[in-house]
């Protein structure tokens, strides 16, 4: 005798809740949530900037400056900060403008645009500006104006010359040079800008060759202090640490030991977190400090990047044939990663918090170079633009789409079908917005067309308001948002994607602090 089909029996609506990720963007694992226990954190987290209570959508972009006479790409952003005086430059293969307020070029006639820079003060205590590129004669700024004086200069004999400087950094009130391609740095002797150079050979130190890619001063404290030391970082990823502030003398110049580290992704693919040095390799954002203390073989897994190892292992394979460049951005408490847009390639950056170590991926955002200036960050475009980050709430006039995917669950029964009925997103926002929730199930994610941004009355944006008539700040003191709508979606295992569009002048600042569902579980009634 055939036995009847089995019978479906649904059962009364149940909650479920997906906390804001304070975890970020989680790619190192499998799309479920292993360990309900654990903080929540997101298979997609896209324009969103990752915060200790969870994360809001991000800001913007808008064009601060052009350079004034061509349209090349911006390579380099750099500042000069000394009591109340601050100047932002911006740099191409030709040329080197200030870009504090009115565009103005202080430096032309040059053939390289990938200045590295330092501020420096001298015996006398003024404050200067030394840059070198490798290409071009070094330059000094003094705060008034850029010259070439005082020179670098060498020993009678030497065939090196000043131009052949790629990198500078300070160590022990000294400067540090590396020779463009080779394993040779210089030095000068210490509180002077200018004068004769003396060579400091290092290939001795690195076992796999390559040549030196740049330095800085690194230290196990924050800030600088007896444990204070000088590294020296290749191409190939080992990097040299030396303790001492004389490298002329032995008894005040020692070795500490050489690490590997991975192969650094670029000269400026680095920051300092306190007094570590972070860099950014082809196996992930590693602190030195870790690499003193670990085997490269193991390395990865005490990465910052360690979270999203995956997806930082395949930007590395697309794109590590470019430099990326890195900054820390205090005021936000987090660090920024702008990866090289190649051909076939889309324009992002990958954002971490420094506190929380959250990752999230911001796309549309497109830079050559980086720089935080007077709380602010910047970046050099391929068309001669500097652009501002996060500020306003569209991307130079375009809208962008924040989405929030939490690792999917099965709710506790992996063979039970859960049926999503009602869903809901719960902000807190300065501008009510259609938040937009869709069920993903089964480990398959399906995302329909984006919402649209919402509308803002012109009045009430920036620099549209009329005086005596707008409300001033309207909107902007944030309220909770949580309407509940229909939801469709059925599996096993299930994820609310909740998507928000920004595109008006004015930013949103919307928090995400969790999405709601109801669903019913069905069991299988023979």
């Amino acid at each position: 005798m055939r036995r009847p089909a089995p019978k479906i029996k649904p059962r009364k609506a149940k909650p479920k809740s997906w906390p804001a990720a304070v975890a970020g963007w989680i790619a190192n694992q499998n799309i479920a949530r292993p360990n309900p226990d654990a903080p929540q954190g997101a298979w997609i987290y896209e324009n969103i900037l990752p915060t200790a209570t969870g994360g809001e959508i991000r800001r913007g972009l808008d064009l601060f400056a052009t350079m004034p006479t061509t349209t090349k790409p911006v390579l380099s952003l750099f500042s000069y900060k000394n009591g109340n005086q601050r100047n932002l430059f911006a740099a191409n293969e030709n040329e080197i403008a200030d870009i504090t307020a009115a565009p103005a070029n202080v430096l032309t006639g040059q053939h390289g645009g990938d200045w590295s820079v330092v501020q420096f003060v001298n015996t006398d205590g003024n404050a200067f500006l030394r840059g070198v590129n490798g290409v071009d004669t070094p330059f000094v700024y003094d705060g008034v104006s850029f010259s070439t004086s005082p020179a670098l200069t060498f020993a009678v004999g030497v065939t090196v010359t000043a131009n052949q400087m790629s990198r500078v950094w300070s160590y022990k009130k000294r400067l540090f040079f590396i020779q463009k391609e080779s394993m040779d740095a210089w030095y000068l002797p210490v509180n002077v800008m200018g004068g004769e150079l003396t060579r400091l050979p290092l290939a001795g130190e690195f076992a796999r060759g390559g040549s030196l890619l740049f330095g800085a001063s690194w230290s196990i404290e924050s800030g600088d202090g007896p444990n204070e030391y000088c590294a020296f970082v290749s191409t190939e990823g080992e990097v040299a640490v030396f303790a001492g502030s004389n490298p002329g003398d032995a008894d005040d110049w020692h070795k500490i030991g050489t690490y590997r580290i991975g192969n650094p992704l670029g000269p400026k693919a680095f920051f300092r977190a306190g007094g570590d040095l972070v860099i950014a390799t082809a196996i992930g954002l590693v602190p030195l400090s870790q690499a003193m203390q670990r085997d490269y073989a193991a390395l990865s897994s005490s990465a910052i990047s360690y979270n999203i190892e995956t997806a930082w292992n395949a930007m590395v394979a697309e794109r590590s044939s470019a430099a990326w460049h890195c900054e820390i951005w205090p005021e936000k408490q987090i660090a920024v990663i702008s990866l090289p847009t190649l051909s076939g390639t889309t324009a992002q950056m990958f954002v971490v918090n420094t506190r929380t170590a959250a990752w999230s991926n911001w796309t549309g955002w497109e830079g050559n170079c980086l720089e935080v200036f007077n709380g602010r960050l910047f970046f050099g475009s391929k068309n001669g633009k500097i652009i501002e980050g996060y500020t306003g709430g569209s991307d130079l006039g375009m809208p962008y789409t924040c989405c929030y995917l939490p690792l999917f669950e099965d709710l506790g029964n992996p063979l039970s079908t859960k049926i999503a009925r009602m869903a809901r997103a719960v902000l807190r926002t300065a501008i009510p917005v259609e938040a937009q929730i869709t069920i993903q199930t089964d480990y398959i994610v399906d995302l329909p067309a984006v919402p649209s941004a919402p509308s803002i009355p012109s009045q009430n944006e920036w620099g549209s308001a009329i005086w005596g008539q707008s409300i001033w700040g309207a909107g902007r003191v944030k309220e909770i948002q949580q309407d509940w709508d229909n939801a469709d979606g059925q599996g096993n295992a299930i994820a609310p994607a909740l998507r928000v569009t920004s595109g008006a002048t004015i930013p949103l600042d919307s928090e995400i602090v969790r999405i709601d569902i109801t669903y019913e579980e069905t069991d299988i009634v023979t």
